[in-house]
């Protein structure tokens, strides 16, 4: 991997964005992650800026409790030799970059040109060397490729998308293939579920962790599509 590749990206990055380089340990790994600096007090001053009108939050970079459970329970299954992994809605990539570091082949996108560039400089960082980064829209119905493995975390709290995102599920997963999702178990989605059951079943399980001396609780779901004869 280019150190100049990543050179170019800091200077794009920190010159819109204050940023930190900061150690985050997750299982037996200790990653180096960018990230804005002072996340929190960034957004509120978008706030205040942008106080009337469609604001368009940078959530993409924040680091989502769901992201360590996901990425954690990642590192835990097998490494399959030509299993390819997709991570939709990989803000700062973390997931992926942990998922690559433990030897799945990996590829992680967004639909947000800023959180790709972190996500790429994250790969280089930690010289992820399983992990490609690309821009996905999950509407666009003309994205063709299937993978075995598709994962997210915090990607089910817009509604208006739900629709568009499991048709994305079902067209993208090969089959026999699973998909592992991660939300903040307070984030209610039942109209999701109600979207997603049409055509796939799932299993859940809640976990607890703690994370700036609080605890979350975040609910982790194991989807495969149903048998043939699914309502279409």
């Amino acid at each position: 991997m280019s150190n100049s590749e990543l050179d170019q990206l800091m200077v794009w990055i920190e010159s819109r964005y204050a940023v930190d380089v900061v150690p985050l340990k997750i299982g037996d790994k200790v990653l180096k992650i960018l990230q804005i600096k002072e996340f929190e007090d960034y957004l509120e001053q978008l706030i205040d800026v942008k106080a009337t009108g469609m604001m368009d939050l940078p959530y993409w970079a924040k680091l989502w409790d769901s992201s360590f459970l996901l990425a954690y329970f990642l590192g835990r299954q097998q490494a399959v030799l030509g299993r390819r992994m997709l991570e939709i809605g990989a803000g700062l990539g973390v997931v992926g970059v942990y998922a690559a570091l433990c030897g799945h082949r990996v590829t992680i996108t967004d639909i947000n040109e800023d959180a790709l560039r972190f996500a790429r400089a994250n790969v280089l960082l930690n010289d992820a060397r399983n992990a490609e980064v690309r821009r996905l829209d999950w509407t666009d119905a003309s994205f063709s490729e299937v993978f075995d493995v598709i994962v997210g975390s915090e990607v089910v709290y817009d509604r208006e998308s739900y629709p568009a995102l499991v048709q994305f599920l079902r067209r993208t997963l090969a089959p026999g293939g699973i998909i592992f999702l991660a939300k903040n178990a307070t984030l209610q989605t039942p109209k999701f579920f109600a979207e997603l059951t049409r055509y796939f079943e799932f299993k859940q399980t809640t976990q607890t962790i703690h994370s700036d001396g609080e605890s979350q609780q975040i609910m982790l779901y194991a989807i495969r599509s149903k048998e043939a004869g699914t309502a279409s």
